[in-house]
C-alpha cells in the first residue's frame, strides 16, 4: 500500500479474525493479556545522536505485531533536510542520492502517525526507546502534532533484566538477534532492525512469561525496574477479593504491618508490586510482608472506619497517618481566679459544661486560636462558641487597621489567629452536632457491578454501628430494618466523643456531605448555631473565593 511517497505499508495475516477490533473482556483487574496486546515495533536511522544537535531522522521502519502474527510494516526513507556525514553512510548504507527524493518529515509524519494508532490501542517496542522516541517527539513538536502517551516497553533495558551475563555478554541488538535466532539479522536499516526486535521481544516475552508476567501492565511495571520483592511476592495479591474492604500487610510473626483500605481491594494491592509504587518506605515494607489479608465490607465507609480503628488498636509501623487519634490537641476553658483557654491532649476532659475548641492541626494551629480569644476578650468566660461574631469582628477590625498602617506581618499574623479559631470551631461544631444524634440513617444509590443498588449506613452517636446493602426493590423495606435491628448497640454520654475518635466522625461527616445522600430517619435534630464557627467559616471561604454578598460581609 502506498501513499504517494517512496514509502511502503504492508499488511498481512489481517483477516477478519485477527484485524484490530474493540475487545472487551472480563480483565478480573489483571489487565490487558499480551496476547491481546497490538505492539509496534519501530526502528530509526538518523543522520547524528541528538535532535537537539541538528541531526535527524533518515529512514522509518515499524512493524504491527499482535498475538504473534505480523499484521502490518511501515517502511519509507526521509529526506533529513541536510547532508548525512560520511560515517553515517558507512555505518548504514544511506546516502545522500538516496534521500534526494524521499519525503521530509513533514509530509511523512501523518502517515506514520496513523500506522502506529491510538495511544490507547498500542504499545509502541524499540531497542534503546528513547533515542528513537526522542527523534520522533522532538519532529512532532516542530510540526506542531501532539505526541500521544503511548505505553512503551524498551527491549534493550527488559533484556538486561530478564538475560544473565552467562547467556549474552551484552545487550546490543547484534547479540541479541543471534541469542534469540531471530529470521531477520540487523544490518542498521530500519525494517530489519525493527523485524530483528520482534523477534527479540517475543524471545523477552517468553522469559518474562516464564515468571508469571502474562498482562501488558505487569510488562511495563516490570521493565521500570520494580524491586526483587516486588516480583516475588506479587503473587500474595491473588486470593483477595474484589470491592470494598480492608487489606493488612503482615509479616513474619502475622505482626500487622500495614493498614490499607479502597474501593476494590485486589486492584490496589496489586499496585503496590507494580512500578507505580515508588515510595521507599513502602519497599522496605514489602521486603518484610509474609503475607496480606483482607477484610470485606459492604460499603466503602465501613472500610474507611474500620481502617481507622484497627491502625488506632494496632498502630502498624508503616501507617503514618491516624495512629494517635486519641492524642489530638483541643483547648479547653479553665476555670479559676483569671479563666483562660488552655491546650489539653485528647477529647476525655471535655464536656459541655465548660467551653471547647477543636481539634486543631497541631500545637501551633490551637495556640494561634487561643492568642486570638486572648486578645479580643479580657474575661474568656465571655467567649460564646454559639455566637462568634463578637470575636470575629474584633479580628477582622484589627486585622484592617494594621494593614491600613502598613504592619503587614502584624496583619498576616492576626488573619492567621482568626484562621486557626474560625476552623478549630467549625470542627468542633459540626463533630459535636452528629454525636448527640441517638440514631442516624441514611442511605446512597450507587452504580456496582451487578447494577444499581442502595448502601444503608446506621450511625449512633457519631459512631457507625452498621451498614448493609440492598438491591433496588422490595427488599430494601427489610434491609433497612434488619439494619437497624443489627447494628451495634452504642451509648450516649456527656462527653464530646461518647463513642468514636474524631476521625471517626469526621469521616461520617463527609460521606454525609456527598452528593446524592438522603437521610432515611432521625432520632434527633441534627444542627447548629447560625452564628457558631460553621457559618463563620462558611462565610471566610466564600470570601476566599470572591463569591460573597454584602450579607456575607456584614454578618461576619
Amino acid at each position: 500500500m502506498t501513499y504517494g511517497f517512496n514509502m511502503q505499508v504492508r499488511r498481512t495475516h489481517e483477516s477478519s479474525s485477527t484485524r484490530a477490533q474493540p475487545w472487551q473482556g472480563s480483565f478480573d483487574d489483571i489487565g490487558t493479556p499480551l496476547s491481546h496486546t497490538t505492539f509496534v515495533v519501530l526502528d530509526l536511522e538518523t543522520s547524528g545522536a541528538s535532535p537537539t544537535a541538528g541531526s535527524a531522522i533518515t529512514e522509518i521502519g515499524a512493524v504491527k505485531v499482535r498475538g504473534g502474527e505480523v499484521i502490518g510494516e511501515f517502511q519509507s526513507l526521509v529526506n533529513p533536510g541536510t547532508a548525512i556525514p560520511p560515517f553515517i553512510t558507512v555505518l548504514t548504507g544511506i546516502t545522500n542520492a538516496m534521500v534526494a527524493q524521499a519525503p521530509t518529515i513533514t509530509q511523512i509524519f501523518p502517515a506514520f502517525l496513523e500506522f502506529l494508532g491510538a495511544e490507547n490501542e498500542t504499545v509502541i517496542v524499540a531497542h534503546n526507546a528513547p533515542f528513537d522516541l526522542g527523534f520522533l517527539k522532538a519532529a512532532a513538536g516542530v510540526l506542531q502534532y501532539p505526541w500521544p502517551k503511548f505505553k512503551v516497553v524498551d527491549t534493550a533495558r527488559l533484556a538486561r533484566q530478564v538475560l544473565i551475563k552467562e547467556e549474552v555478554s551484552n545487550c546490543k541488538l547484534s547479540t541479541l538477534s543471534e541469542f534469540f535466532k531471530t529470521a531477520t539479522s540487523p544490518t542498521h536499516r530500519a525494517l530489519d532492525d525493527a523485524r530483528a526486535t520482534v523477534d527479540v521481544l517475543h524471545g523477552l516475552l517468553d522469559r518474562v512469561g516464564s515468571m508469571g508476567i502474562t498482562n501488558l501492565e505487569e510488562l511495563v511495571g516490570f521493565s521500570r525496574r520494580i524491586t526483587k520483592a516486588q516480583h516475588e511476592k506479587r503473587h500474595l495479591a491473588a486470593h483477595l477479593p474484589k470491592g470494598p474492604g480492608l487489606y493488612i500487610f503482615r509479616g513474619p510473626k502475622n505482626e500487622v504491618l500495614y493498614v490499607g483500605t479502597s474501593r476494590d481491594v485486589r486492584t490496589r494491592v496489586r499496585t503496590y508490586f507494580t512500578a507505580a509504587e515508588s515510595r521507599k518506605r513502602i519497599f522496605e515494607m514489602i521486603a518484610l510482608t509474609d503475607h496480606i489479608d483482607a477484610i470485606s465490607c459492604a460499603t466503602v465507609l465501613e472500610s474507611q472506619v474500620r481502617e481507622l480503628r484497627l491502625i488506632s488498636e494496632k498502630r502498624p509501623p508503616y501507617n503514618r497517618r491516624s495512629k494517635s487519634q486519641e492524642r489530638a490537641t483541643w483547648a479547653t476553658l479553665r476555670n479559676g481566679s483569671s479563666p483562660r483557654f488552655t491546650l489539653v491532649r485528647g477529647s476525655g476532659s471535655l464536656t459541655e459544661s465548660r467551653a471547647w475548641i477543636g481539634p486543631f492541626a497541631g500545637r501551633d494551629e490551637a495556640n494561634l486560636a487561643i492568642d486570638a480569644i486572648h486578645l479580643c476578650l479580657v474575661d474568656s468566660n465571655d467567649f460564646d462558641p454559639c455566637d462568634v461574631r463578637p470575636v470575629v469582628e474584633a479580628l477582622t477590625q484589627r486585622m484592617t487597621d494594621l494593614a491600613l498602617d502598613e504592619k503587614y506581618e502584624q496583619a498576616a499574623t492576626v488573619r492567621n489567629q482568626l484562621g486557626a479559631l474560625v476552623r478549630g470551631l467549625s470542627r468542633g461544631s459540626r463533630i459535636r452536632s452528629l454525636t448527640l444524634i441517638p440514631e442516624l440513617v441514611a442511605a446512597l444509590r450507587i452504580d456496582a457491578s451487578e447494577g444499581s443498588l442502595w448502601e444503608f449506613v446506621c450511625i449512633r452517636y457519631g459512631r457507625l454501628a452498621g451498614t448493609a446493602r440492598s438491591s433496588i426493590g422490595i427488599e430494601m423495606r427489610h434491609t433497612l430494618e434488619s439494619l437497624i435491628a443489627t447494628s451495634e448497640v452504642v451509648a450516649g454520654s456527656d462527653s464530646l466523643l461518647p463513642a468514636s475518635t474524631y476521625e471517626e466522625v469526621e469521616k461520617i461527616l463527609t460521606y454525609l456531605d456527598s452528593s446524592g445522600i438522603r437521610i432515611v430517619s432521625l432520632d434527633a435534630k441534627w444542627s447548629s448555631p447560625i452564628f457558631g464557627g460553621g457559618a463563620a467559616h462558611h462565610a471566610m471561604a466564600k470570601l476566599r473565593t470572591k463569591d460573597y454578598s454584602t450579607q456575607d460581609m456584614e454578618s461576619f
